[in-house]
């Protein structure tokens, strides 16, 4: 009965937080626009910030490094699949989109961090870092004009211009560098620290409730979104077991990498892709297939919580 209460208390306000989401929609609470608005605070100051503060702190072994490079290798193999094969049965414009990036950052770093807390959110970080140089390119082709290509200097200023890339590469120098010891020293990390946990302690529910708020699956589109969801939730499987496999190779991995694997392997595709269509038919599928993937996410985060808790 403990354990049960335990789970509970982890899962019952993540859907508390969807159920007033999806409500907030249909009682037009707030509009679209401001929900964007906050959601786009949240993105540019909140997750940024736990990032930051993770990767300033984090004790990053080989596993870590393991982890980041079957990502990119994954995107970059998920890429080549959707740009050729998938895209001839499906020709939607932001396909891509939905197979190189995942919604670490908005979603996989809060879930994480209710696990196992902020200090460990660097565990979702990095994977989220390492998914960027890919999602980055895709987005740039994506959203370049016709007949335009993009230039490797725009791609590079596309990736480097994000906020969570920044705040990331600068932990994660300020940490590998000595120089965040340095810092404890003076007693200045402690400060940076206290003021990022303040900033950061409302982004898990600000982001469930976006999810709930924009969750949609029009009817007209279903057999589209459940077949793409399907092919994703395929290769969910198959790369999850790829990188379980390959960290017991690694000597003395924490558990903590290996569910942060796991949550990384069926997060849904980056709520970036719906804006990444041309025209209604592709913002559709593309919104769909999120929400799907959103709720399978919802339901084997349950199951990791149940056993984690």
């Amino acid at each position: 009965m403990e354990k049960i209460i335990t789970v509970a208390q982890v899962i019952v306000p993540i859907f508390v937080t969807v159920l007033l989401g999806v409500l907030a929609k249909r009682k037009s609470t707030f509009s679209q626009e401001q929900m964007d608005g906050l959601n786009q605070f949240v993105v540019r100051y909140g997750v940024p910030c736990i990032v930051f503060r993770s990767c300033l702190t984090a004790d990053m072994g080989a596993e870590s490094l393991n982890s980041m490079a079957m990502v990119f290798g994954a995107g970059l193999l998920s890429t080549v699949l959707a740009f050729t094969v998938l895209k001839k049965r499906y020709p939607y414009h932001n396909l891509p989109m939905l197979f190189v990036a995942k919604e670490s950052g908005m979603l996989g770093i809060p879930l994480y961090m209710i696990l196992f807390g902020e200090d460990q959110a660097f565990r979702m970080g990095v994977l989220d870092l390492a998914q960027a140089p890919v999602a980055f390119t895709v987005i740039a082709l994506l959203t370049a004009d016709t007949g335009e290509n993009p230039t490797p200097a725009s791609i590079l200023k596309s990736i480097f211009s994000s906020s969570m890339v920044k705040m990331s590469l600068l932990g994660l120098f300020l940490n590998l560098s000595g120089v965040g010891g340095w810092l404890d020293c003076l007693g200045v990390l402690g400060i940076l620290t206290e003021t990022t946990d303040f900033l950061t302690q409302p982004v898990s529910a600000l982001i469930i409730f976006y999810v709930g708020y924009n969750f949609s699956l029009d009817p007209q589109s279903r057999r589209g979104v459940l077949e793409v969801a399907a092919i994703l939730l395929g290769l969910y499987v198959l790369f999850g077991a790829v990188m379980q496999g390959v960290l017991t190779l690694v000597p003395n991995v924490d558990a903590a990498t290996r569910w942060a694997a796991l949550l990384y392997c069926v997060l849904p595709a980056s709520y970036l892709a719906p804006g990444m269509g041309r025209n209604p038919r592709d913002y559709t599928l593309a919104s769909g297939v999120c929400s799907v993937m959103t709720v399978v996410c919802l339901a084997v985060f349950c199951v990791i919580a149940a056993i984690v808790a």
